[in-house]
């Protein structure tokens, strides 16, 4: 499934931002051909009117003259004098240059029906016109005529601009668009196919995790369900004395379905953004204290010491929810009795950080590996898995993190001073 949408969103990427970068791409190459059109029929009015400029300051024509102005093939010119065309024609134009040459007068008689020669009736004043030839739709010359009066004589000038090399430099660009926007698409497709990749991850994580999260709740429950239904089919053949044993162990089975069942639905709401919660003042130091005097039983039957450090002088109260933050205080202290030895100790303090309130419980018992510092926060999690205490499922420390998310503020585990035992801290904020 998430390879079929990885592919999906990697051609969807790739087709939205290839059809922006193509539709900038004609915008600009449209833009680029129409200046380059535009620069070059200037270029030619600009270099023509020089050149009828410059053959009325003129006495005598030369054939380098002529030569320097065609610039090497970018113009052809031709001059008549009184209708008599110049001996350079003869002796230096090209089959192609008068092919073209003649081209060229054709196409301005046949869509302007003008005649070079006929400029020689205007008067005593240069007359010079210009014209843009097309042939089957497309550009292809650039013409102008003039007629210049010199004495009782007149010279004819006759300019021809191809736009073939234009037409050339304009192919090339479009090739040189087709490559590049061929190349940013291959590139975009890798882009995309990274970034959709990435941005997948963790969906195909939380799947994964949901997976397992249903195979774990499904084998936690499946467990008390099973001694529940052995313990229902023994009963009717069991007699009075068995039957109460079996009834207890339904009991006990029955309040630890329960208790998995309620820590489900607290990470559920969790995770729908549905997590009840008040904002009261809550006056920490009371609520270690309350949470420890409940504990000290449990630790009493395995002789573990608890001890408790508060700040002396008086502290604000923290907001929050006090039943929610009984709650996490809980789950530490139930997982520290839990795991450290008969005889051990455990150290609750309490003191100011940096404006913010923390709590730490400390223990002595084997401590967390650097590796499973953060594994430890999945559900249903456990760092030893022969631990036998039925009572715990690996959802207490998961729910613990999400009620101090809630609160704004961390959990995270250390290692005891001495490398003995774990430290669970809290961080809540001060006001």
């Amino acid at each position: 499934m998430f390879k079929k949408l990885h592919l999906q969103m990697t051609l969807f990427c790739t087709l939205i931002t290839g059809m922006i970068m193509i539709s900038m791409s004609v915008i600009n190459i449209v833009s680029s051909e129409s200046s380059l059109q535009e620069n070059a029929y200037i270029s030619f009015q600009n270099d023509a009117a020089s050149m009828v400029a410059s053959l009325e300051n003129q006495t005598v024509i030369s054939y380098e003259w002529i030569s320097r102005m065609e610039k090497n093939g970018r113009y052809l010119i031709s001059i008549s004098n009184n209708g008599y065309p110049l001996l350079y024609d003869q002796l230096n134009r090209t089959e192609e240059g008068t092919r073209l040459l003649e081209k060229a007068s054709k196409l301005v008689f046949s869509e302007y029906a003008f005649e070079p020669s006929s400029l020689s009736q205007k008067g005593v004043l240069t007359s010079q016109v210009f014209y843009i030839l097309h042939e089957n739709g497309k550009e292809q010359f650039y013409v102008t005529a003039a007629n210049i009066p010199k004495n009782n004589r007149s010279l004819e000038i006759f300019v021809v601009y191809s736009l073939k090399s234009l037409h050339q430099q304009i192919f090339d660009q479009r090739i040189l668009f087709l490559v590049l926007n061929l190349l940013g698409l291959v590139l975009l497709f890798i882009f995309s196919w990274f970034f959709t990749r990435k941005m997948i991850a963790p969906l195909e994580r939380s799947r994964e995790q949901q997976i397992q999260f249903v195979a774990s709740a499904s084998h936690e429950l499946r467990t008390p369900l099973t001694v529940i239904l052995s313990s229902l089919s023994a009963m009717d053949k069991a007699d009075e004395d068995n039957i109460q044993r079996f009834k207890n162990i339904i009991t006990s089975e029955g309040t630890r379905m329960s208790r998995l069942i309620d820590d489900l639905l607290t990470l559920a709401k969790a995770d729908n953004l549905k997590f009840e919660m008040r904002s009261e003042p809550v006056e920490l130091d009371t609520l270690l204290l309350n949470t420890v005097e409940k504990f000290e039983p449990l630790a009493g039957q395995k002789h573990i010491h608890i001890s408790i450090s508060l700040p002396d002088e008086t502290l604000a109260p923290c907001t929050g929810d006090y039943g929610r933050l009984e709650q996490v205080i809980s789950i530490l202290l139930d997982n520290a009795v839990s795991y450290t030895p008969e005889g051990g100790r455990i150290q609750l303090s309490l003191l100011i950080q940096q404006a913010r309130f923390e709590i730490k419980i400390t223990d002595n018992g084997p401590g967390i590996p650097n590796e499973s510092k953060d594994i430890i926060w999945d559900r249903f999690s456990r760092l030893d898995k022969s631990h036998t205490d039925r009572k715990h499922f690996g959802l207490g420390l998961p729910i613990a993190k999400e009620i101090v998310k809630n609160h704004k503020g961390k959990i995270w585990v250390e290692d005891a001073v001495d490398d003995t035992g774990a430290v669970f801290i809290v961080s809540l904020p001060y006001r």
